[in-house]
């Protein structure tokens, strides 16, 4: 039997571990990204079953530097408590940082003390850190900056506690001489044209919030190499040829994908 050939690991690479949206979907999982730049692995989003994709996918407990979450919608966090489990057990050995909004550290620290985390073979060096506008975050090889995201303010009708559950990011990162931008989840089109400002490499952008039309019509022109489209609702995802088509023409000359779970995309 010929051994299984194994896909190298790009040196600017972004590895769609989820491209779902908060439906349940035999085919796709809920939001997780894996981003490499050079030497540095970061993950953006943990929604589940992230550890089980992380697995499958070849990944170490070591292997990431950080996770960044963008809001607390559970199918972008919901695999997190699952992973940091996965991590104290494998064990992993160095610091993990996760950067989240502010009103989910109590919370997370609570549901992990109930879980007896802190009794694992090997204890999880663990920081959770709040995501904050206008400061940038070093993680090796890479600057991450959190752009703000009206998505909790319009899904909520800004009516909760003033705002306090309401942070919601996008995320700039830089490194390895590239710049890429990804969306998570956006309130709107305002939303979308900030974070597309200036050129990028990549954007890692999502539609289930978005009239796919209107994202064509804040994209063309810009100077961005290559559009990954994400998080589809369950009716964009049955048309997900058609838009492809549709973004690659209007897009031109943007190279456009929509991704399915596993897919792996230089940059």
């Amino acid at each position: 039997m010929r051994a299984p050939v194994v896909q190298p690991r790009l040196a600017t690479s972004l590895t769609c571990l989820g491209v779902g949206d908060g439906l349940l979907s035999a085919t796709r999982g809920h939001a997780a990204f894996v981003y490499r730049f050079g030497g540095t692995q970061l993950l953006v989003d943990c929604g589940e079953p992230a550890a089980s994709s992380l697995c499958r996918g070849g990944w170490q407990a070591e292997d990431l530097a950080a996770v960044f979450i963008s809001h607390l919608h559970f199918d972008h966090v919901g695999g997190l408590l699952t992973l940091l489990q996965a991590q104290g057990l494998a064990p992993r050995h160095r610091p993990l940082p996760v950067y989240l909004p502010r009103v989910g550290i109590p919370p997370l620290r609570t549901l992990m003390q109930a879980g007896c985390m802190g009794s694992l073979p090997t204890p999880l060096a663990l920081s959770l850190e709040a995501l904050r506008v206008g400061r940038a975050v070093r993680v090796g090889e890479v600057t991450v900056a959190a752009r703000h995201s009206t998505h909790l303010e319009v899904m909520c009708g800004g009516t909760s506690g003033n705002g306090r559950f309401t942070e919601a990011f996008s995320f700039l990162l830089e490194g390895a001489g590239r710049r890429v931008a990804h969306s998570a989840d956006l309130g709107g089109m305002e939303d979308l044209a900030g974070l597309v400002e200036g050129p990028l490499d990549l954007l890692v952008c999502e539609l289930s919030h978005l009239e796919p039309a209107a994202v064509w019509k804040v994209l063309a022109g810009r100077p961005i190499r290559r559009v990954v489209f994400v998080h589809l609702s369950a009716t964009q995802w049955r048309a997900r040829r058609v838009l492809r088509s549709e973004a690659r023409r209007a897009l031109r000359p943007m190279r456009v994908e929509i991704p399915e779970d596993g897919v792996r995309v230089a940059f």
